[in-house]
């Protein structure tokens, strides 16, 4: 075991080490040191499989765990605190091995598909490099034990999107959008720091073990409402990261990027990191964030599909398919189908990363043109692209037969058991949410598949732009042709990547595949304390089984879930209600009754939701062909007449002239109100006083001047004067001296003689 820790070091440290051999020597190094990352990133992508193997397949145990850390910082005994230590460490259990494969292969693919799509770039090299430093970091967050080594990867993973979207920087809206992205995320990661800083206040620990145990335990005086309030913050990076509302207006301005950074960040890093950070603090979400949790996925789903099916771009298209999707595994892990919000993280990232990497070899045989009004009839020319883009749209839809088509229905599946538990009511929106984009997904990928690959080419229809250049700066025309093999390959192994047959032997049932079986629901920390003795004090209202605020004891819909606990009066019976002898999926005994009921609806749900999703997916596919393939409807024609609504889809529903008219305008706004206080009243109070303290100094110079150096020169030309006078009679002469004694006695008898006188 200790020797999975070091090879996990080795597979974090391998891109950390392409990044700085290429980042200071790539341009002395032939074709610009691509070679270093792509063989750096194979030995990455082979330790990791041997990890896979030896986890996965080797020892196949649910409850695989190993760590290892260290301490990084060491405070000594503080007071009022006693020891405080920061650590860095790694853990490895099943989910970790299987995103280290996940990220690590797209990575290697992503870096062999570059060398076709980037060739002749002036920065060659430099590109490279910064896909060696986004993996390390996205890697980081996978391998991190704590909360704090978490959020250092975090900032890395920020740090490198913004140099990959930015990197025609020469453009001013890729040097928009890098700004978009990295001020966006910042707003999410403030509040997650938050998060992160409540929970060290309260148990001063970063680890995720160490705070899930402390909880458990019940060690610690917080109420329900600010552990509540962890994890929405904690949840926040998330929001950032994943691109949920409100904070998904970056994702799409991404695109300004080149295409294989757009399917690294869509697929295995960036946005895959929030999904990842929530799972891993899943069992401290209590029932009232992971709510909220359900109904920002719910929406953000609904939202971006509703966007994707007006928009021309083809990766915009795929862009806001990514929001949406990300919107349905965060909506899983929400109502509590952990397992299988981690699964649609998994497949999405294999047919995403096929098809932005197909879009960009349709973009590159189209010699960068992205509209896909002006595209057309390629599969006859494109065969290899149009096959392997074609699978990834199937699992994309969620059609039977495909990876998408598990996860989804799993999440929907969750999402009906947890609308039954709660009580029905609102908690029914978010199902439906989820149907419904479900049903839009099909519509407009059925439309890219139709306007890129089939009928007659309309190029010739473009009108014609003379200040048009492409994404590399170039320009010009030549036929379309299929891309070369180090393009091609990277899309068969992503597209067989996007069969079922990967995963479960059941094209129904991913339950019964390795994935669901080895990442299972965790215990939930906050809740497993409820039959323990409260401890005293008005912060023990979390571990009260009498607390209104446990275990969702009067939570909204509390009565599907105590009437599920009376049929099932203890949790192992639940837990065999959800699975049977007869199933080959076997899943962790609850201890919190809740989890339990979920569980049990989800189940009981699962071929429902088979049936309602193929019902939408071939409702979508349905109107797709009857207004692209057969023509029954204008879509020209159809937008016209309900132009208000096609508008707000187009324009993204306004959210960016919202955010421009309140926030933006909003801080501009303020900030020249600050900008006048500060030069009226800050600055003129400055200013009056220094004019004030002017006027005394000169007041008081003067005075100095005329009064206090008049009176002190005054009294010394007294001084002076007198001394003059005084001197011409203190001459040192007995004789002077006596003549003046007669003239004084002299004068006196004259005076005295004449005051006799009647």
């Amino acid at each position: 075991m200790h020797s999975f820790i070091q090879l996990s070091i080795l597979v974090l440290l391998l891109p950390l080490l392409s990044f700085v051999l290429l980042i200071f020597f790539n341009r002395r190094l032939p074709r610009g040191g691509d070679f270093i990352g792509i063989g750096l990133l194979g030995a990455t992508f082979s330790i990791a499989a041997y990890l896979f193997w030896q986890v996965v397949v080797v020892a196949y145990d649910p409850a695989f765990r190993i760590a290892w850390d260290f301490t990084w910082i060491d405070f000594g005994n503080v007071p009022g605190v006693g020891p405080l230590e920061i650590k860095m460490g790694i853990m490895i259990d099943n989910l970790t091995v299987i995103m280290l494969a996940m990220v690590t292969l797209i990575s290697l693919l992503v870096h062999i598909y570059s060398t076709g799509y980037m060739h002749g770039e002036t920065y060659y090299g430099r590109f490279f490099a910064y896909l060696g430093i986004f993996t390390f970091s996205m890697l980081g967050i996978v391998l991190s034990d704590n909360l704090f080594a978490i959020y250092i990867f975090w900032e890395l993973v920020g740090l490198s999107s913004y140099l990959l979207i930015g990197f025609y920087f020469h453009k001013d809206s890729a040097a928009d959008a890098q700004k978009k992205a990295f001020l966006t995320n910042r707003v999410g990661d403030i509040g997650m720091w938050l998060g992160i800083l409540i929970l060290y206040s309260q148990f001063h620990t970063f680890g995720y073990e160490e705070i899930f145990q402390h909880i458990k335990a019940g060690e610690f005086h917080m109420s329900q409402a600010w552990l509540t309030a962890a994890g929405i913050l904690l949840f926040m990076g998330c929001v950032g990261k994943s691109a949920q509302f409100p904070l998904h207006v970056w994702l799409p301005d991404a695109m300004e990027g080149p295409t294989p950074v757009s399917a690294l960040i869509h697929a295995a890093t960036m946005v895959a990191a929030g999904v990842y950070f929530v799972g891993r603090i899943f069992p401290i979400l209590t029932p009232d964030a992971l709510m909220v949790i359900a109904f920002v996925g719910a929406f953000t789903a609904f939202m971006a599909a509703t966007i994707a099916i007006t928009q021309h771009d083809i990766k915009r298209v795929l862009a806001y398919s990514t929001v949406s999707q990300l919107g349905y595994m965060v909506l899983g892990l929400g109502v509590g189908a952990y397992s299988a919000g981690l699964f649609h993280l998994l497949t999405h990232a294999f047919f995403k990363a096929c098809l932005f990497l197909g879009s960009g070899a349709i973009i590159h045989a189209m010699h960068h043109e992205q509209d896909m009004r002006w595209m057309g009839g390629l599969w006859k020319k494109m065969p290899w692209t149009f096959a392997t883009f074609t699978i990834a749209t199937l699992a994309l839809a969620g059609l039977p037969l495909t990876s998408g088509f598990m996860s989804k229905d799993a999440i929907l599946a969750g999402a009906l058991g947890y609308a039954e538990v709660e009580g029905g009511g609102l908690f029914y929106l978010i199902p439906v949410l989820g149907f419904f984009s479900a049903m839009l997904t099909a519509f407009y990928m059925g439309r890219q598949i139709w306007l890129v690959f089939f009928g007659q080419s309309r190029t010739h229809l473009k009108p014609a732009d003379p200040h048009h250049h492409d994404e590399h700066g170039h320009e010009g025309h030549h036929e379309v042709h299929e891309v070369a093999w180090n393009m091609r390959l990277p899309l068969v192994v992503l597209a067989t990547l996007s069969v079922f047959a990967v995963y479960s032997p059941d094209p129904l049932d991913g339950a019964k595949g390795w994935f669901m079986h080895l990442v299972q629901t965790p215990q939930t920390a906050v809740l497993a304390t409820t039959s323990h003795d409260a401890p005293a004090g008005d912060h023990a209202i979390l571990h009260d089984p009498a607390s209104p605020t446990v275990a969702g004891a009067h939570h909204a819909g509390a009565a599907g879930l105590l009437a599920e606990a009376e049929v099932h009066a203890d949790v192992h019976h639940v837990t065999d209600a959800v699975h049977g002898a007869d199933d080959a999926h076997h899943g962790p005994t609850f201890d919190d009754p809740r989890q339990a009921a979920i569980a049990h609806a989800a189940h009981a749900n699962h071929y429902n939701a088979i049936t309602y999703s193929t019902i939408m997916v071939a409702s979508g596919i349905t109107l797709a062909l009857i207004f692209y393939v057969f023509g029954f409807i204008s879509p020209e024609k159809t937008a016209q007449r309900i132009r208000p609504l096609y508008l707000y889809s187009f324009n993204k529903w306004y959210w960016d002239e919202i955010y421009n008219a309140t926030f933006i305008r909003g801080s501009l706004l303020l900030a020249r109100i600050f900008s006048w206080f500060d030069s009226n009243i800050i600055d003129g109070v400055v200013n009056g006083v220094g004019a004030l303290v002017r006027r005394l100094g000169r007041m008081s110079g003067n005075i100095d001047r005329y009064i206090v150096d008049g009176a002190v020169n005054f009294t010394a030309f007294f001084v002076q004067s007198s001394g003059a006078i005084l001197k011409k009679a203190q001459t040192g002469k007995v004789q002077t001296y006596v003549v003046m004694v007669l003239l004084a006695v002299t004068a006196y008898v004259i005076y005295y003689i004449l005051q006799l006188q009647p």
